[in-house]
């Protein structure tokens, strides 16, 4: 019989070592690959960050020969802010115009107080960085206990915001940074 013991010739080992270097880079442009995904991750958040809005309100009191009491919203990010909607509550009363704020301001008041509100609905509108609007003033005449009266008065705001990327957010009275998504 015939000794047919094989042996591993030059070709052979350039082949199994050509194979080896094949498998090598394939798994180093998987890797590489997964550094990109990563890399593009980071610089989709830094596009979102650059143009972040960050909505809040807060509400001016002026005391004069009448009481002034102005709610304003500022836009303090750093992007645009569309207000995508804006829901008012007065003393438990859900107001969407004119006549539904004076309603709600005569229930809650004596009804010998002179009362001039006026009301901005801000829906679908843009509040650019560092903008601030006043979407709400009462102008009320002096009582006594007027003070105590109009502090406790219940304003309530809630501001469904949004980025140019469409991220949304709303905003409660204040959320001292605790915004919550809306859709």
């Amino acid at each position: 019989m015939a000794d047919t013991k094989k042996r591993i010739d030059r070709s052979d080992i350039i082949s199994i070592t050509a194979l080896l270097m094949s498998m090598m880079a394939l798994f180093v442009s998987i890797y590489e690959a997964n550094i990109l995904k990563a890399q593009q991750k980071i610089m989709v958040s830094q596009e979102r960050t650059a143009v972040w809005p960050y909505v809040d309100g807060y509400t001016h009191y002026e005391y004069a020969d009448q009481i002034t009491v102005a709610y304003q919203l500022e836009n303090k990010g750093i992007g645009p802010s569309r207000i995508r909607n804006m829901q008012l509550t007065v003393n438990g009363q859900e107001v969407s115009n004119y006549s539904e704020l004076k309603q709600a301001l005569q229930d809650y008041f004596p009804d010998t107080v002179k009362l001039n509100p006026s009301f901005l609905s801000f829906d679908n509108q843009i509040l650019t960085p560092n903008e601030t609007v006043e979407t709400l003033a009462i102008e009320i005449s002096r009582f006594p206990g007027d003070i105590e009266k109009v502090r406790a008065l219940p304003i309530s705001y809630t501001v469904c915001y949004c980025s140019i990327y469409n991220d949304c957010w709303y905003f409660v009275d204040r959320n001292d940074g605790q915004d919550k998504n809306c859709d």
